[in-house]
């Protein structure tokens, strides 16, 4: 009992060295909003048919994902692979919601247009060859365990509650991810369409002008104002009939 209560130095390090890198890839998956949706909507999309087809997938994914990371280290980022992840998201969660059944192909571009980019999105900074690699293979590892959790989670709640409002509540949460995927994809289509510097002295009413997509919202704001200011001018006139 005092040799287990004996004071020892903490270990502030991993016990191998360069394991922290793994362990810093494994999280890289979840830590951007667009792979962690696009791996949710995939998870929905395939888990509510587990384990049909799932294992032709998920190979498909891990062989996708690793030749995205060989892209990443050889090529490098475009710099459309969030859009891309979010567009993937949007079509997989719309599938999930409306079409739950499914077709194996969709699932198959899906699975492997999602690990590609997530592979290559996975590309650390660039540095010695031993740490790249093991964040590399964290980075690996972490994905398809995020798409195998994702999926069986769905699966086992499936396949352990027949209830018809289990399958529907999995469609709406669905409905809700393509939902989120088109308003972020549509604001990261805007915003890499604004390729004009705009300088602080405009306002923010001509910020919104120029964006494409945002030109319906502007113009009901500029009628809206254009309203509030005839109601305001009408005012006074009204209020002098009224005394005359």
């Amino acid at each position: 009992m005092a040799c287990a209560l004996a004071p020892t130095d903490a270990a502030a390090h991993a016990p191998i060295p360069g394991l922290m890198g793994f362990y810093v890839g494994m999280l890289h998956p979840l830590s951007t909003p667009p792979q962690l949706l696009a791996l949710l909507a995939l998870g929905l999309m395939l888990g509510q048919q587990f384990p049909r087809d799932f294992l032709v997938c998920w190979i498909v994914f891990a062989i996708c994902c690793f030749a995205g990371m060989v892209l990443g280290q050889t090529v490098g980022m475009q710099g459309t692979e969030d859009a891309w992840l979010l567009a993937i998201c949007a079509i997989a969660a719309s599938l999930a919601a409306l079409l739950p059944n499914g077709f194996v192909l969709p699932w198959l571009v899906l699975a492997g247009g999602c690990g590609l980019l997530v592979g290559i999105v996975s590309t650390p900074d660039p540095g010695h060859w031993r740490p790249t690699l093991i964040t590399l293979a964290g980075s690996f590892v972490g994905a398809n365990l995020a798409l195998l959790f994702s999926t069986g989670g769905v699966g086992w709640l499936t396949e352990h509650f027949s209830q018809p409002w289990v399958r529907i509540g999995l469609r709406i949460i669905a409905a809700w991810i393509a939902a989120i995927s088109f308003l972020m994809l549509a604001l990261v289509v805007s915003g890499a369409s604004d390729t004009k510097q705009i300088s602080p002295s405009e306002d923010a009413q001509s910020m919104i002008l120029e964006r494409p997509l945002m030109r319906p919202v502007a113009r009901a704001i500029q009628a809206g104002r254009l309203l509030c200011g005839r109601s305001l001018a009408c005012g006074p006139r009204r209020d002098k009939l009224r005394g005359a």
